[in-house]
């Protein structure tokens, strides 16, 4: 059974800024060269890390059959599933969805410049 708790549900910014405070802290009792061979052996750690999830990744959706190459002649021939109609909605009838988000943004970006003049 695995500890569900590690790493813990924080802020991404919080996770990010202690990382931050502890190399901070370590580089402060350390060298160049000591900082240097610490620092690529994180760099390999978290590579690792990375190198193992992206393969289980890769195997969960073989086995799940949602490994998709948009780039395949397959899918070049059969269409985007991207953006094809698998919700109901095609291109044009998102167009209005598009063009309601563009008012949007105008309308904003006239408020920012209305505030400026002010």
């Amino acid at each position: 059974m695995h500890n569900t708790n590690f790493p813990p549900n924080m802020d991404p910014h919080v996770f990010s800024l202690i990382a931050v405070g502890i190399a901070y802290v370590l580089v402060g009792d350390l060298n160049v060269n000591e900082q240097n061979s610490l620092g690529n052996w994180f760099e390999l750690l978290g590579q690792y890390m990375l190198t193992h999830a992206a393969q289980q990744q890769l195997m969960k959706a073989r086995i799940e059959n949602s490994n998709i190459n948009i780039n395949s002649k397959h899918y070049k021939q059969t269409g985007n599933p991207f953006t094809d109609n698998l919700n109901g909605k095609s291109n044009q009838t998102q167009r209005s969805e598009v063009d309601f988000l563009m008012d949007a943004v105008k309308k904003i970006q006239d408020e920012l410049e209305n505030m400026k003049k002010d």
